[in-house]
Protein backbone atom coordinates (compact mmCIF):
# COMPACT_ATOMS: atom_id res chain seq x y z
CA UNK A 1 0.00 0.00 0.00
CA UNK A 2 2.78 2.59 0.69
CA UNK A 3 5.29 1.04 -1.38
CA UNK A 4 5.31 3.89 -3.25
CA UNK A 5 7.08 6.05 0.01
CA UNK A 6 9.39 4.23 0.00
CA UNK A 7 11.63 5.63 -2.72
CA UNK A 8 14.99 7.54 -1.73
CA UNK A 9 13.44 10.75 -3.66
CA UNK A 10 10.39 11.06 -1.08
CA UNK A 11 12.52 13.00 1.57
CA UNK A 12 13.45 15.48 -0.80
CA UNK A 13 10.42 15.71 -3.08
CA UNK A 14 8.68 16.16 0.26
CA UNK A 15 11.55 18.93 1.71
CA UNK A 16 10.98 20.64 -1.82
CA UNK A 17 7.57 20.95 -1.43
CA UNK A 18 8.08 22.33 2.02
CA UNK A 19 10.40 24.86 0.79
CA UNK A 20 8.39 26.64 -2.22
CA UNK A 21 5.14 26.55 0.39
CA UNK A 22 7.17 28.55 2.67
CA UNK A 23 8.07 30.80 -0.72
CA UNK A 24 5.35 30.48 -1.79
CA UNK A 25 3.71 33.06 0.43
CA UNK A 26 2.21 36.41 -0.61
CA UNK A 27 4.74 39.76 -0.27
CA UNK A 28 7.95 40.14 -1.05
CA UNK A 29 11.64 40.19 0.29
CA UNK A 30 12.09 43.18 2.41
CA UNK A 31 8.16 44.21 2.48
CA UNK A 32 7.59 42.71 5.92
CA UNK A 33 6.15 44.70 8.10
CA UNK A 34 5.66 42.56 11.18
CA UNK A 35 8.17 43.10 13.70
CA UNK A 36 10.19 40.59 14.72
CA UNK A 37 12.33 39.60 17.67
CA UNK A 38 16.20 40.54 17.33
CA UNK A 39 18.18 37.83 16.72
CA UNK A 40 20.09 36.13 19.45
CA UNK A 41 23.64 35.52 19.18
CA UNK A 42 24.50 32.70 17.51
CA UNK A 43 27.11 29.80 18.22
CA UNK A 44 29.13 29.76 15.10
CA UNK A 45 28.74 26.09 13.46
CA UNK A 46 30.71 23.96 11.09
CA UNK A 47 29.13 24.11 7.82
CA UNK A 48 27.15 21.52 6.26
CA UNK A 49 29.29 19.28 3.95
CA UNK A 50 27.05 17.95 1.16
CA UNK A 51 27.46 14.20 0.60
CA UNK A 52 26.03 15.09 -3.51
CA UNK A 53 27.54 18.00 -4.26
CA UNK A 54 26.44 19.59 -7.48
CA UNK A 55 29.43 20.37 -9.57
CA UNK A 56 27.69 20.52 -12.63
CA UNK A 57 25.75 23.97 -11.56
CA UNK A 58 26.73 27.18 -9.49
CA UNK A 59 23.92 28.30 -7.01
CA UNK A 60 21.09 30.90 -8.17
CA UNK A 61 22.74 34.27 -7.39
CA UNK A 62 21.98 37.60 -8.09
CA UNK A 63 23.96 40.91 -8.00
CA UNK A 64 22.79 43.75 -5.50
CA UNK A 65 24.08 47.81 -6.47
CA UNK A 66 23.59 50.11 -3.96
CA UNK A 67 22.83 48.64 -1.16
CA UNK A 68 24.47 47.60 2.26
CA UNK A 69 25.38 44.26 2.97
CA UNK A 70 23.68 44.12 6.62
CA UNK A 71 20.53 45.48 5.01
CA UNK A 72 20.68 42.47 2.45
CA UNK A 73 20.98 40.38 5.73
CA UNK A 74 18.42 42.06 7.28
CA UNK A 75 15.91 41.10 4.68
CA UNK A 76 16.56 37.66 4.42
CA UNK A 77 16.41 37.19 8.06
CA UNK A 78 12.94 39.19 7.71
CA UNK A 79 11.86 36.86 5.37
CA UNK A 80 12.31 33.63 5.88
CA UNK A 81 11.65 33.52 9.67
CA UNK A 82 8.49 34.98 8.37
CA UNK A 83 7.80 31.66 6.67
CA UNK A 84 9.13 29.26 9.99
CA UNK A 85 12.15 29.13 9.32
CA UNK A 86 14.48 29.44 12.47
CA UNK A 87 17.92 31.26 11.92
CA UNK A 88 20.66 29.83 12.69
CA UNK A 89 23.62 31.54 12.07
CA UNK A 90 24.67 35.29 11.02
CA UNK A 91 27.88 36.37 10.01
CA UNK A 92 28.51 39.36 8.19
CA UNK A 93 28.45 38.07 5.23
CA UNK A 94 26.23 34.93 5.12
CA UNK A 95 23.13 33.57 7.40
CA UNK A 96 22.10 30.05 7.97
CA UNK A 97 18.34 28.77 8.28
CA UNK A 98 16.48 25.43 9.40
CA UNK A 99 13.23 23.66 9.45
CA UNK A 100 12.16 20.78 10.58
CA UNK A 101 10.57 18.80 7.57
CA UNK A 102 7.42 17.31 8.54
CA UNK A 103 5.72 13.56 7.58
CA UNK A 104 8.67 11.99 7.34
CA UNK A 105 10.16 8.71 8.37
CA UNK A 106 13.56 9.20 9.26
CA UNK A 107 14.06 12.66 10.70
CA UNK A 108 14.96 15.77 8.39
CA UNK A 109 15.86 19.11 8.36
CA UNK A 110 15.76 21.54 5.64
CA UNK A 111 19.18 24.17 5.72
CA UNK A 112 19.24 27.59 3.87
CA UNK A 113 22.57 28.89 3.35
CA UNK A 114 23.23 32.97 2.03
CA UNK A 115 26.32 34.34 1.07
CA UNK A 116 27.35 37.61 0.43
CA UNK A 117 29.87 38.11 -1.36
CA UNK A 118 31.88 41.58 -2.88
CA UNK A 119 32.32 41.58 -6.44
CA UNK A 120 33.62 44.46 -8.37
CA UNK A 121 31.84 47.07 -5.74
CA UNK A 122 29.16 45.91 -6.20
CA UNK A 123 27.46 42.58 -3.90
CA UNK A 124 26.25 38.96 -5.17
CA UNK A 125 24.11 37.28 -2.94
CA UNK A 126 23.64 33.14 -3.95
CA UNK A 127 21.63 30.77 -1.96
CA UNK A 128 22.47 27.15 -1.17
CA UNK A 129 19.52 24.54 0.03
CA UNK A 130 20.78 21.53 1.39
CA UNK A 131 18.35 18.12 2.57
CA UNK A 132 19.75 17.08 6.46
CA UNK A 133 18.55 13.58 7.53
CA UNK A 134 19.39 12.75 11.14
CA UNK A 135 20.55 16.19 11.77
CA UNK A 136 22.56 16.70 14.93
CA UNK A 137 23.44 12.92 15.45
CA UNK A 138 26.56 10.56 14.08
CA UNK A 139 24.44 9.54 11.10
CA UNK A 140 23.62 13.25 9.94
CA UNK A 141 23.78 13.06 5.94
CA UNK A 142 23.68 16.48 4.19
CA UNK A 143 22.47 15.95 0.67
CA UNK A 144 22.60 19.53 -1.51
CA UNK A 145 19.31 19.92 -3.39
CA UNK A 146 19.52 23.65 -4.65
CA UNK A 147 18.87 22.40 -8.25
CA UNK A 148 15.18 21.27 -7.61
CA UNK A 149 14.49 24.47 -6.08
CA UNK A 150 16.73 26.39 -8.20
CA UNK A 151 13.75 28.75 -10.07
CA UNK A 152 12.20 29.78 -7.00
CA UNK A 153 15.06 30.69 -5.20
CA UNK A 154 16.08 32.67 -8.30
CA UNK A 155 12.58 34.88 -8.05
CA UNK A 156 13.38 35.28 -4.24
CA UNK A 157 17.10 36.70 -5.03
CA UNK A 158 15.65 38.77 -7.33
CA UNK A 159 13.58 40.55 -4.88
CA UNK A 160 16.70 41.29 -2.42
CA UNK A 161 18.26 43.17 -5.21
CA UNK A 162 15.40 45.32 -5.89
CA UNK A 163 14.11 44.27 -8.77
CA UNK A 164 10.87 42.96 -7.68
CA UNK A 165 10.58 45.71 -5.27
CA UNK A 166 7.07 47.73 -4.87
Amino acid sequence: MFQRFRTPLWPISMLAAALLAACAAPGTPGTNTTPGKPAAPAVPTPLPTPARPSPEAQPPSVTIQGRAAAAVLDDIVRYRTGRGMTLKIRTGNRVEFTMPVQKTKVPTEARMRYLLTPVSGNLQLSARVFQVLNPGTGREQVNEITNEVASQLERELAGYAGNDRR
